[in-house]
């Protein structure tokens, strides 16, 4: 059993290596085999499929169950500091797996299956900002509010600046992180706040 959960760990980071150096289709089950030390007909025996072991490499390195259990045990209760603890770890989150938020928007539309896997990130992230407002609001915090709307719009703030850094660098700002989320969470937490 300990072999096997080792060859399938070496298919999975041969797998992630090759697609951040050469994108879904540079990646080919030959070199994914080599990369692993591995025959090809084992990575079909693990994965049935290349599109399997792309997919067990996103959900290893999903990063909304980080993001969910660190919300949860840093949480203040404090709108501002906890929305801001929230996109300081949420940009934190995304800069470790740009290569892969890239090659999936990138490959999305010939890969259905990633494309909605990672449609399932700022859904998961929503649920866990909608949870977080409506215990505020409950809390007397929050105004009432359409929830949902305040979470994506926190969430899509977040991944716009992540989009411009990742495309851009500081051609369009060179407002630093800190600065841009200390000031984005500072408005929005006055236009939510009672």
């Amino acid at each position: 059993m300990e072999e096997h959960l080792d060859t399938r760990e070496r298919i999975l980071q041969a797998t992630l290596k090759l697609i951040r150096e050469k994108g879904f289709k540079g990646a080919t089950t030959r070199a994914i085999a080599q990369e692993a030390g591995v025959n090809e007909v084992t990575l079909f025996r693990h994965f049935n499929n290349k599109k399997g072991m792309v997919k067990a490499v996103f959900e290893k390195v999903s990063y909304v169950s980080t993001l969910s259990e660190a919300i949860k045990e840093k949480v203040e209760w404090d709108l501002e500091k906890d929305l801001l603890m929230f996109s300081k770890l949420y940009q934190q989150l995304l800069c470790e797996n740009r290569d892969l938020i890239m090659i999936g928007l990138k490959e999305g539309d010939s890969f259905p299956e990633l494309k909605q896997q990672i449609g399932d990130i700022p859904r998961k992230l929503k649920e866990i900002l909608i949870e977080y407002f409506n215990t505020m609001r409950e809390k007397g915090i929050l105004f009432e509010t359409n929830v949902e709307a305040q979470a994506m719009a926190l969430i899509w703030m977040n991944f716009g600046f992540f989009m411009s850094r990742s495309q851009h660098g500081t051609q369009i700002t060179d407002l630093t992180e800190e600065e841009f989320l200390k000031n984005i969470v500072e408005v929005f937490t006055r236009g939510l706040a009672l």
